[in-house]
């Protein structure tokens, strides 16, 4: 059974792939590399060193690997690095590593494209990050004994019951691959589909939280015009629940005299969604851009604030989290000491949540949001004592790195 649906899979790969190469030349994520991807045009490779390759997809996937990448360096100088983003973005971010030694597109995966690709690179393993599962990578890796090690791995509950349906197949195509899981769950769900080498160590986005200090603060404060007022922001807000942040901002505002209110939406698109619905409002607002500071709600739609920003904030919360979308990272607030709160929907980062031991603010709706954030800001020293419990997990949990190249000394 699995023989033959390999066979089809291939089959329907390499009949496809040519209309499916045409639609795709003009995309974004892949004009000027169908080439590559086809494997007519393949990377220099290294005369006479150890090679590595290492695959991730996006530019999540890319930060997520960029402190192993760095450590690798470190432990390995003479190893090169080859680098293979499937988007755009992805390869940009890769291209600014400085430790990496050459960024190539991710091929198309049809057996005899990643055959000639091995058999170019002919690296002594390959590192995939989180849940790409290539099923021809992975058996062309096996067919000519080049080790392939899943970093960082995750599984969600979706994905698994996805690939669960073909479990069968899966057992083949996992049978050899090494997994070292961020959590529990990943690893069992990775075990349950055929994996038999698993461990759990950790997620490497636990050592890539920007180390935080507070020297800037005032200078920050003095550019918001916030002074000495309370501040509350709301970051990487996701659609679906601008309403009820804003609703919330307005419910807390009315208990906190003074109160500052910071809105970051995660995408740009939304800033404009968001300044129609405070126009509407019995509210003064601005965008930072217009440096606008005579206000109570201040819009960001300027890029890289946001880590700085929640450092100067008394209470955080974190979108992604009110509506069904699986959450956002909650480590950057946490990194602060800062009382954090976020949603109920959290499925991508149960991760964050295991490191920070509890240590945060669940709410449910916007009436929950207001009470949470009207209450910590009236009870400031013991809301901060436990952002700083939240902390000391956080560092705690760190360390992540070091476990992974220790798990990798084997190969290299």
């Amino acid at each position: 059974m699995a023989t033959l649906a390999l066979f089809v899979y291939r089959l329907l790969g390499t009949i496809g792939v040519w209309p499916l190469a045409f639609f795709l030349k003009g995309h974004p994520n892949f004009k000027g590399t169908i080439a590559q991807r086809l494997g007519f045009v393949l990377p220099e490779a290294p005369a006479l060193r150890k090679a590595i390759w290492i695959h991730a997809a996006s530019v999540g996937e890319v930060k997520a690997v960029s402190g192993l990448v760095k450590a690798i360096r470190s432990r390995w100088p003479e190893v090169f690095i080859f680098i293979s983003p499937m988007t755009a973005t992805g390869r940009e971010v890769s291209c600014n590593m400085p430790e990496k030694d050459l960024v190539f597109p991710f091929p198309f995966d049809l057996f005899w494209v990643m055959k000639r690709y091995l058999l170019r690179l002919m690296p002594c393993a390959i590192l995939v990050v989180e849940t790409e599962i290539w099923p021809n990578m992975l058996l062309a890796a096996q067919d000519l004994a080049i080790p392939v090690v899943f970093v960082n791995a995750r599984m969600s509950e979706k994905s698994y019951k996805n690939y669960h349906k073909v479990s069968w197949l899966m057992k083949d195509i996992l049978k050899q691959v090494r997994v070292l899981a961020i959590a529990g769950p990943d690893a069992q769900r990775f075990s349950a589909l055929g994996a038999l080498q698993v461990e759990v160590l950790g997620n490497l986005k636990l050592d890539a939280v920007p180390a935080s200090h507070n020297a800037q603060e005032a200078s920050l404060r003095e550019s918001l015009g916030s002074g000495s007022r309370p501040i509350f922001i709301a970051g990487s807000v996701r659609e679906g629940e601008e309403t009820m942040v804003v609703d919330a901002i307005i419910r807390a505002a009315s208990s906190i005299k003074g109160l500052y209110s910071i809105i970051a939406p995660r995408h740009p698109d939304r800033i404009e969604y968001i300044a129609k619905m405070a126009a509407g409002l019995d509210i003064k607002w601005g965008l930072r851009s217009k440096g606008a500071k005579d206000v109570d709600l201040l819009i960001i739609d300027t890029m890289g604030e946001l880590f700085k920003l929640y450092g100067i904030s008394d209470a955080a919360f974190v979108g992604g989290s009110l509506v069904d979308l699986g959450g956002q990272n909650i480590l950057e607030p946490v990194a602060w000491g800062v009382p954090t709160i976020h949603g109920p929907h959290m499925d991508n980062f149960t991760w964050a949540l295991d490191a920070v031991k509890g240590n945060t603010f669940l709410v449910r709706d916007e009436r929950e949001l207001a009470e949470t954030i009207i209450n910590i800001l009236k009870n400031l020293d013991g809301s901060r004592e436990k952002g700083k419990k939240a902390l000391n997990a956080l560092m705690s949990k760190q360390g992540v790195t070091r476990r992974y190249i220790q798990a990798l000394e084997p190969l290299l």
